[in-house]
């Protein structure tokens, strides 16, 4: 919690006051009140959108609005002196969801009624719980350790855990100021990708999709692309979120990459944290991101606005 808060407050310092111009692939979903910070985001089979909030604890569910029609978001859960994180889809609407060090599940297929969550286990010896991704069709996930730079193994049915991988590619350093490695996790047929922010890296190794062991090496993909969590579509090619850059950064399987939306000076991506693909035949081409965030003048770094819900149309 410490290491993450460090971080936060890190992002905003070093994010300088920028213009505020208008990407016109990019529109706003819904900003949060002033000093919130949203960390992530899952996209439920519906289409709406769940935002997990750092700062309240809070699980959050907007429907995305069109250009007529206002987003608001509606509270699926608070939970008690907590920071939430990653989020991944173990079954159909049933989710689990990084709380602090624990892992909960949340189950929201029964529409009439949300039943309370869950928690399925505390991962004691961890340093920062990040990213997640599910494996063997929803009975595990990965879990990536920012600060002690491995992926975690959890059976969700028993809670036993162990350390899965542990690379030099998801090693932990401190040159953003604080110890941290590997961070952003997703799994797309038999890989499982991530990106270490301070190595400023995008990588991938093929696995077991049922035990989630590495069959083959761990490769870079790209250098010189800071991210902090992605999405990825069918055909492999990164969504990267980079918050220091404030860009979302498209990477392509044999490493190339370019700028797809946002700018180092531009407010309209300011430390963007997550990404991912909307779930319907009319959003299946727009990418959904949430941001920590905005500082308003250079010479006040600690007044914030609020992080923010935002589309991104992109041409895959």
């Amino acid at each position: 919690m410490a290491a993450f808060v460090k971080f936060l407050i890190f992002l905003l310092l070093i994010l300088p006051a920028l213009g505020s111009f208008h990407f016109p692939n990019t529109r706003e979903l819904y900003r949060f009140p002033n000093g919130t910070w949203l960390e992530n985001i899952a996209v439920r089979p519906n289409g709406n959108l769940l935002i997990a909030d750092a700062t309240t604890s809070s699980l959050w569910e907007i429907k995305p609005s069109t250009d007529t029609t206002h987003s608001s978001p509606d509270l699926v859960h608070r939970f008690e002196a907590a920071t939430v994180g990653g989020i991944a889809e173990l079954a159909p609407d049933t989710y689990a969801v990084i709380v602090s060090n624990s892992v909960w599940r949340i189950d929201l297929s029964q529409h009439a009624h949300i039943p309370p969550p869950v928690r399925i286990a505390d991962i004691i010896p961890a340093g920062f719980l990040n990213g997640m991704a599910v494996l063997d069709e929803g009975n595990s996930v990965v879990i990536s350790d920012s600060e002690l730079g491995l992926v975690w193994y959890l059976n969700i049915q028993s809670g036993n855990y162990s350390i899965l991988h542990r690379h030099e590619t998801m090693e932990a350093n401190s040159d953003l100021g604080i110890l941290i490695g590997v961070n952003g996790l997703k799994i797309l047929h038999d890989y499982m990708y991530y990106s270490n922010s301070p190595k400023q890296i995008f990588c991938r190794v093929r696995i077991d999709t049922r035990t989630g062991r590495a069959l083959g090496p761990y490769e870079i993909i790209s250098h010189d692309t800071l991210a902090d969590d992605f999405a990825v579509d069918s055909w492999g090619i990164g969504y990267l979120a980079s918050p220091t850059n404030n860009e979302i950064i498209k990477v392509y399987p044999d490493g190339s990459h370019k700028v797809v939306a946002g700018s180092k000076n531009s407010r309209e991506l300011m430390s963007v944290t997550a990404a991912a693909f909307g779930r319907t035949q009319s959003d299946r081409h727009v990418l959904y991101v949430t941001t920590g965030g905005e500082t308003e003048h250079a010479v006040n770094t600690t007044a914030s606005l609020g992080g923010k819900v935002m589309t991104v149309l992109v041409d895959s």
